[in-house]
């Protein structure tokens, strides 16, 4: 076996068995063996040109190769260059529609997440303002027990501590809160409890 025809194929083929199987026959794998040494090199110079991958291009020379191994029998010798160079040609078109519609696919997914991420913030940022806003309309202590609870994050019995009253009222002030809250924003969402 000539030495161009061994380390171009086991790049190729990456070590694979089909260099076994391709040994089985003695005039198939010679001729094999010349066509291969004479247009793997350039095919893969054309594969790269079109892929502008270079581990691209020799893994689409590596398939094609391949394929002609399975159909060597079936080509006319006269015509196994121009097959080559369309199968190589065909393969990498279809490689890199392949990676168009897998880019496109990405694109679009990032568009509609960013999309929905945006549109989920503004949804809570309004609620947020209805809920600040109803909370601004309450009245004393209930907007400095919530204000101390909610925004400040003390507990019932530090907002009682520091307002100085008992924490059955900040308890009591809390529920009647809430309840508001629940009742507008439930209106607003249409979400009811």
């Amino acid at each position: 076996m000539s030495p161009c025809f061994q380390a171009q194929w086991c790049k190729a083929m990456n070590g694979g068995q089909l260099i076994f199987k391709m040994l089985l026959k003695d005039n198939k794998k010679d001729d094999f063996r010349r066509m291969f040494c004479e247009y793997y090199p350039k095919l893969v110079r054309f594969a790269v040109q079109l892929t502008g991958d270079a581990d691209e291009g020799r893994d689409v020379v590596a398939d094609v190769m391949e394929k002609a191994w399975e159909r060597f029998d079936l080509l006319r010798p006269a015509d196994r260059g121009s097959w080559l160079y369309m199968c190589v040609r065909n393969a990498c078109i279809n490689r890199l529609k392949h990676i168009k519609t897998e880019n496109c696919a990405a694109a679009e997914l990032a568009e509609v997440t960013k999309a929905d991420a945006e549109s989920e913030y503004r949804d809570h940022e309004r609620l947020l303002s209805r809920v600040e806003a109803v909370a601004e309309g309450l009245g004393e202590p209930a907007r400095s027990i919530v204000r101390l609870c909610y925004y400040e994050h003390l507990t019932r019995r530090q907002a009682a501590e520091r307002l100085g009253i008992s924490y059955d009222t900040v308890k009591k002030h809390i529920a009647k809160a809430l309840k508001l809250l629940r009742e507008a924003v439930g209106k607003e969402t249409n979400y009811e409890r």
